[in-house]
């Protein structure tokens, strides 16, 4: 088994084997989404991300994940409308899709400006195998938090919606997984949420971002305590 509570730098494909199998409480994480993703907002840009010029890692991963998740695990995959229907495909080659969440931002995309709808939102897939009960009753599925200002990563998410997606489907203790974690969101998130973690994250440059936001976190979260 995998240290946990760490972010790891590599290629979760290979990093994914030695997961044992049936261990993982949830799984969360937001993918490449397979478009060629390129920020318009700042000046000076991000690095590429990883394999986001085609899907052909999907299956492989989806059929790690059904090996290593408990089977009462629920799944939350984010995902832009571009390639959502490749998404939805593939993965209920694995599982069945519970419901498709929006998530609903405070403010719109760049995009085309004159031709084409402001972009303000982006799916989030959800599985739930074995009809798991989600913590603390029903909610909507159109959940609203404000985007980031993505200072750290071309697509980085804010923590209270990864913290408020890992209470509804987990309990203090246990192990959530992100294969690609980014900026370190689910991390952070699994800190304020007293919940363990694995994460990875191929891209040196925002592992070690990451890894730095994170001992950030903890340091706050420690202060928050004394």
């Amino acid at each position: 088994m995998l240290q946990i509570n760490k972010i790891y730098n590599a290629d979760c494909l290979e990093l994914m084997k030695d997961i044992p199998d049936n261990s993982i409480d949830l799984v969360l994480t937001d993918p490449p989404y397979g478009m060629n993703f390129k920020s318009g907002y700042r000046k000076i840009q991000y690095n590429n991300i990883e394999n986001d010029n085609n899907l052909d890692w999907l299956n492989l991963w989806l059929k790690e994940i059904s090996r290593i998740k408990k089977d009462n695990s629920h799944l939350y995959i984010f995902c832009s409308w571009h390639n959502i229907d490749i998404f939805k495909k593939e993965i209920e080659l694995f599982f069945d899709v519970k419901n498709i969440l929006i998530w609903h931002k405070n403010n719109t995309g760049m995009g085309d400006l004159f031709n084409d709808y402001a972009p303000q939102y982006e799916f989030i897939i959800y599985c739930n195998p074995n009809n798991k009960p989600l913590n603390n009753g029903r909610d909507s599925n159109i959940i609203k938090y404000a985007r980031t200002n993505n200072e750290l990563h071309p697509t980085q998410k804010p923590v209270a919606l990864f913290e408020y997606l890992i209470k509804k489907s987990t309990n203090p203790n246990d192990l959530v997984l992100d294969c690609f974690s980014g900026s370190g969101t689910t991390a952070i998130a699994c800190v304020n949420a007293k919940r363990n973690f694995i994460c990875i994250e191929k891209d040196k440059g925002y592992y070690e971002a990451s890894c730095r936001r994170l001992e950030e976190a903890k340091t706050l979260k420690e202060m928050e305590i004394i």
